[in-house]
Parts: structure tokens; sequence; C-alpha cells
């Protein structure tokens, strides 16, 4: 179960919670009581403190999020068994106010988003209404209202699962819009870039390799260098955008391309993993990826090093990432220019845009440290 899951369950379990303090007015409430015997009202009390047991039990594993619990699935019938059983000790009568608790794993059912699994939880109710009410005097069953009853039950789970299924649809097609959008707005701040760039040194090698061609080849390697760049971000892309079961998502992602990077400078790369490597959303993905490449390029650039150590932390609120060098230290760098000022300072933005924090430190004995902690949600 994904984070998703977890959240619409606990949001469901937050409706259950709610209901609670009725349940306790209701049961000493005088009309209550009156058509009670003391069997059935110890009775009654004993179902409430099992419900209050098995609501804080299904509470902690929604917040544990087990992978095996389809919740969904698993608890719809245990709701309709027990408001049958209220409605049995209670009221015994279908017209009851409590019948109006079937509403409550009908709508369980209905966001599956089957409607095989939402007719059956809607027949499970009309049945458990029926068993709980068997002791009523047939006289006073109201057959047209009950009848009415029963049907509403119906309409309502067969119009909460399309409703839902609608809904469904309409986020998956904002989800791929957002994708789309979120695909060309990376293409254009990387590729697009690097691209130009590359393209502007193999003009400018054309123009001069008749006059200085140690220069022009000196620019042709520089826009080699562009394009492996540009092809490498481009794999990132790619294998991100690619089903999560397939690649593992952004862990391997960026290990690829900071080893093509670091393999064809002859830097030692050392890539090293905390926690269970989660996907995570694809802004985060992106932030991360961007703050990792200004990192290895300032590297290449300027730090003269010969190793690099990325290091990722997969907390449970928050991702921590760290870009080690044993080159000569930014505070070292004779050639701190504006330029080289700004790729901190983006990366420092992308950073505060997620909710998270930079921070440009000093290693020890030498070298560079870049920590960087974006939180998962």
């Amino acid at each position: 179960m994904g984070s998703g899951n977890r959240k619409r369950h606990l949001v469901f379990l937050a409706h259950l919670w709610v209901c609670t303090p009725f349940a306790l007015f209701w049961v000493d409430a005088p009309e209550v009581r009156r058509n009670l015997t003391d069997a059935a009202a110890r009775n009654l009390w004993s179902c409430i403190i099992g419900v209050f047991i098995y609501l804080s039990l299904r509470t902690f594993l929604a917040f544990k999020n087990p992978s095996w619990l389809k919740w969904d699935f698993v608890y719809p019938p245990i709701d309709v068994a027990i408001v049958s059983m209220f409605l049995f000790f209670a009221d015994s009568n279908p017209l009851s106010n409590i019948a109006l608790l079937y509403f409550l794993p009908i709508a369980e059912a209905a966001q599956t988003l089957n409607w095989r699994w939402a007719a059956s939880i809607a027949g499970l109710t009309v049945a458990g209404s029926v068993l709980a009410s068997l002791s009523t005097p047939i006289e006073e069953w109201a057959p047209f209202n009950i009848a009415f009853r029963f049907f509403f039950v119906v309409l309502m789970s067969s119009l909460l699962t399309a409703l839902a299924k609608q809904a469904a649809a309409v986020q998956a097609q904002l989800r791929v819009e957002a994708d789309r959008n979120r695909l060309a707005m990376e293409m254009h701040d990387g590729l697009q870039g690097s691209l130009i760039t590359a393209a502007t040194q193999m003009e400018l090698a054309q123009m001069i390799a008749g006059q200085d061609p140690e220069r022009a080849a000196q620019i042709a390697g520089e826009s080699r260098q562009t394009v492996r760049q540009a092809t490498d971000e481009l794999r990132f892309l790619v294998q991100r955008l690619r089903a999560h079961g397939l690649v593992g998502g952004f862990e391997p992602a960026l290990r690829q391309y900071a080893s093509n990077i670091c393999d064809r400078n002859d830097l030692e790369l050392t890539f090293e993993v905390v926690g269970e490597a989660e996907r995570l959303n694809a802004e985060a993905e992106n932030a991360l990826f961007r703050i990792a490449q200004e990192a290895l390029n300032n590297i290449l650039r300027h730090a003269k090093a010969t190793q690099v150590r990325i290091h990722l932390d997969f907390r449970p609120e928050r991702v921590e990432m760290a870009i080690i060098d044993d080159g000569v230290g930014i505070g070292s760098r004779a050639d701190q220019s504006s330029t080289d000022h700004t790729g901190l300072d983006g990366m420092k933005v992308r950073a505060e845009e997620m909710g998270g924090h930079l921070q440009i430190l000093g290693n020890q004995p030498k070298g560079t440290r870049i920590e960087v902690g974006i939180p998962r949600r």
C-alpha cells in the first residue's frame, strides 16, 4: 500500500472515530434504555468496548501501513457485521437510525472503484439488516418504507462507486497533464540548454578549424563532453519515468548518472544508501537530481578532486543527501566567479522550494561537503 492509500484509510478512520462519542451518549439515552433488558444492555456495552478495541487496532495498522493488508477489501464486511450486531442488540428494527451506519462500509467499498465489490457490500448490508431485524414483529416492519430504505442503500452504493470512478479518472488526467508539464520544464531547464551549448561549441569549432586547429579540437572535446552530459541526463529522465517496479526509481537512476560522470573524469565514486529507497514524488526527485548535478559539475570544474562520495539517507519523513569530495575545498578555490555563486544559490533555492534545507561545509581533512534534506511529502 502506498502513502496515498494510507492517507485515504486514515481519513476514513477519522470519520469513524467522530461517530464514537455519539455511540456512548446513545447507549445511555432514556428512550434506548427503556427498550433494553439488562442482559441486552450488557451485551451492547460489550459490543461498544469491542468496537473501541477494533478501531484502535485498525488505526494502529493504518499507521503501520503493511503492504499485505488491503483494507478496502478486508474491513467492509467486518463493518457490516458490526452495524448489524448493534442493530440486533439495540433496536432490531430495519427503520432504526442505526441502519444509517451501513453507509460507512458502502463508502469503503465504493472507493475501490470495483462495481462487483460495491454491489456485494450493498447486498451484505441488506442481508445484515434483515437478519438483525428478525426478532421484530412482522406487523412493525412497514414494508414500503423498508423496501425503499433497502433500495436506497443499493442506489447509494452504485452512485458512490460511479462518482468515485469519475473522480479517479479526473485525477488521473490531471496527473498526466502535470507530468507532461513537469517533463517539459525539466527538458527546458537541462537538456535544451546543454544541446544549445553543444551546437554553439560545434559552430565555433567549425569557424576556427582552419585558423586554429588546436583550439578547434579543444572546443570539439568540450562539445563532446556537453553532449555526453545531456545523454546522461536524458537517460536519468527516461529511467525515472519508467515503471517503478522495473528500474527502482530515483536511487538507481542517480547512481547511474553519477557513475557515468565520474568514470569519464577519472573520479572514484562511492555511492551509499541508508534506509528503504522508496519512490519520491517527482518534484523532490527533480530537485535532488538538479542539486547533485550542479554539485558534480562544480567538483569537475573547480575541486581538483580524486574521490566523490554520495550518501542517500531515506528516513520516514525526509530524504537526506550528502555529496562529499576530497578536493581543495570551496573556501580555497581561487576562481570562484559570480556564475559559481549563482549555481550554489540555485541549489539552495531548489531545496527551500521543496521545504528543505541545504548546507555547504568544509570537509575534514580536505574537500567540500554539501548536505541537503527534503521532506518526503
